[in-house]
């Protein structure tokens, strides 16, 4: 009978520890300098469902298809500072353009600051910066289940455009501004399925209700208001792991209740620059080099090279086109640099160090 006891309570409490109820704190967040590879369904499954609210739920989201993928670095503020985001801690840099979310990640929350960006509309490279009054709470923590708060929060957008939008007249700037009430509640939690495997999770619901408002500034008419007026409502819900660093699925629905948008991540956070493990044959040489350095690698698998600095910045940045590539350094300061090989399918394939000596 006792053995029989044992065998209940031993099943019993492996069933508990499957879908153990979880914190999320602020080492949750993905530190610098790691490298996750977000992947986009555009064609989600029919039997992909965000599921019910409530304790010990179970979420299936194994048949999540990769059709494009993002690559998220985070980075210290220290190696992308602006001074818009004095307040932030941490830096995410979106796919290979200048494209920066600047966050701070503290013991009481995860907040976005604001954006900056350099986009091309079609008139040139034009420099954008995108600022949250007051920040985007994107996780209070500890973040448990019945988590909730409420994010009342202003963003102000200002740009050179510069060309034709079709109403026959140049548009010179332009001014977005959007007013964004924000609700979140940690509505579950339970064990999620991706293709990475089962984790145990909570569930964040988000809602949040928008009015936007476009200004702009007309050649020969000055400054046009209030030209575009939307609102807009949203319903997101994304489930957090422990130690992933990043939601394992984002989904958001449209007003009708309908999938609009799924990502989820293609694999857990990659090392940084100095603990990844190369799986490309790549020759750089010579080392240490003066003006120039030659890179050999496989074109056919290889797609871009990032150059970085000491300090893990971005100093020089270029596709693979040939199977030998001359990079020139002569605008490099003596020292020790590092490289960062990409893959076609944006993954990195190798890295390595180089020193510049003149």
């Amino acid at each position: 009978m006792k053995k029989n006891l044992l065998i209940v309570s031993t099943l019993l409490f492996s069933v508990l520890a499957v879908k153990a109820q979880i914190t999320i704190t602020s080492a949750d967040v993905a530190a610098p300098i790691k490298v996750i590879y977000q992947s986009n369904d555009t064609l989600p499954s029919a039997g992909l469902s965000v599921g019910s609210a409530g304790t010990s739920q179970t979420w299936d989201m194994s048949m999540l298809n990769s059709h494009t993928v993002d690559t998220l670095t985070f980075m210290s503020y220290a190696w992308a500072p602006d001074a818009a985001f004095p307040s932030s801690n941490l830096v995410m840099k979106q796919g290979w353009q200048n494209n920066y979310a600047y966050l701070t990640n503290s013991s009481t929350g995860f907040t976005l600051e604001g954006n900056a960006a350099n986009l091309d509309f079609g008139a040139g490279p034009t420099p954008i910066k995108q600022i949250n009054t007051p920040s985007e709470v994107l996780m209070n923590f500890p973040g448990t289940y019945l988590t909730n708060y409420t994010n009342n929060f202003r963003t102000n957008t200002t740009f050179f455009l510069g060309l034709d939008p079709g109403i026959g007249l140049t548009v010179d700037t332009v001014k977005q501004r959007s007013s964004q009430n924000k609700t979140v509640l940690v509505d579950a939690w339970g064990t999620l399925t991706s293709p990475l495997g089962p984790f145990n999770v909570i569930r964040v619901k988000e809602t949040i209700v928008k009015h936007d408002t476009t200004d702009a500034q007309v050649a020969f008419l000055g400054w046009q208001y209030n030209v575009q007026v939307s609102a807009d409502s949203t319903t997101g819900y994304s489930w957090w792991a422990n130690g992933v660093g990043f939601p394992l699925v984002s989904i958001k629905l449209d007003s009708l209740g309908a999938i609009k948008q799924t990502q989820w991540l293609l694999s857990l956070p990659l090392a940084g620059i100095n603990e990844f493990t190369a799986s490309e044959q790549v020759n750089a040489y010579p080392n240490p080099a003066q003006n120039q350095i030659n890179i050999d690698v496989d074109a056919n698998k290889v797609a871009s090279v990032q150059v970085f600095d000491i300090a893990g910045r971005v100093v020089k940045s270029f596709s693979v086109t040939a199977d030998h590539t001359v990079v020139n350094t002569s605008d490099l300061s003596n020292g020790q640099y590092s490289y960062r090989v990409f893959g076609k399918d944006q993954t990195v394939l190798n890295q390595g160090k180089f020193a510049i000596v003149k």
